[in-house]
């Protein structure tokens, strides 16, 4: 026991309000924190998603697929642990998501657009291009799933999760 642990008081009971009040801010403000780290992290992630595609001479495949499995599960568990505030944060989520968004599917399609500008044009096996799907399919579907949550976050005037 030191000194300063025997000299403050602990508290007993129930916390109070002004308590309760100051750890949910806290917690809110370490989520808000954590949005930087978050889209550094997805930027970091996804240059390694690309790189790896390119090494395999810029072909989709499932091998080249896994590292986006690894990025998803990365987000998924920084929203069940870091990010679990974010719904007490104006807009927190709906920024988590944009920024998931932005990073996922302007890799692809900055990765095309530089395999246009040098006139490589994607590999193809003959069938539907594998690049169909990152590149076209998923941002329109994923955009109007991100559309559905920029609508909900601005009725529930921006708070997905009760603030107090």
């Amino acid at each position: 026991m030191t000194a300063e642990s025997a000299t403050s008081p602990t508290p007993v009971g129930p916390p109070s309000p002004a308590r309760a009040a100051a750890a949910t801010d806290d917690l809110v403000a370490r989520a808000h924190r954590s949005l930087l780290p978050l889209a550094l992290g997805l930027i970091a992630a996804n240059l390694v998603l690309h790189l790896v595609i390119a090494l395999a001479g810029n072909r989709i495949t499932v091998l080249t697929t896994l590292p986006l499995v690894v990025i998803a599960l990365g987000v998924a568990a920084y929203l069940a642990t870091r990010g679990r505030a974010l719904g007490r944060l104006r807009y927190g989520r709906l920024v988590a998501h944009v920024l998931c968004f932005l990073t996922v599917t302007a890799g692809y399609q900055l990765h095309l657009t530089v395999l246009a500008v040098l006139g490589a044009a994607p590999p193809s096996d003959g069938t539907l291009d594998p690049w169909l799907g990152p590149a076209l399919v998923m941002p329109a579907l994923w955009g109007l799933g991100l559309l559905m949550h920029a609508v909900g976050a601005v009725l529930d005037r921006g708070f997905e999760a009760p603030r107090a």
